[in-house]
């Protein structure tokens, strides 16, 4: 994805997390992980990799906002790693290893 693609979908999603607020879905502290990172959709001067994450950190608060909202288990959402405050690495790589 080309960073101009990343940069549009980083502020829809900003929108839906607004979104969510305002539905009582997700709460300030749900969202926490993203707001910590301070890598706004507007933000044009960081990289592509600092959005990517940004963005996937995002999708993953929003997933577990979901899930909970929806009544399901939301510890199957993948890459919870990223909402985690002992994260010491900035990988978004969320593919299962294989045995």
């Amino acid at each position: 994805m080309k960073k101009n693609e990343l940069i549009h979908l980083h502020t829809l999603l900003v929108e839906i997390g607004g979104e969510y607020l305002e539905a009582g879905v997700a709460s300030r502290d749900d969202l926490q992980p993203y707001y910590q990172l301070d890598i706004g959709p507007v933000a044009l001067r960081c990289s592509r990799d600092d959005h990517e994450y940004a963005v996937r950190t995002l999708m993953t608060a929003l997933a577990v906002c979901a899930a909970h909202d929806l009544g399901r288990d939301p510890t199957e959402v993948p890459g919870q790693h990223l909402l985690r405050d002992d994260a010491t690495t900035r990988s978004t790589d969320q593919r299962v290893t294989s045995h």
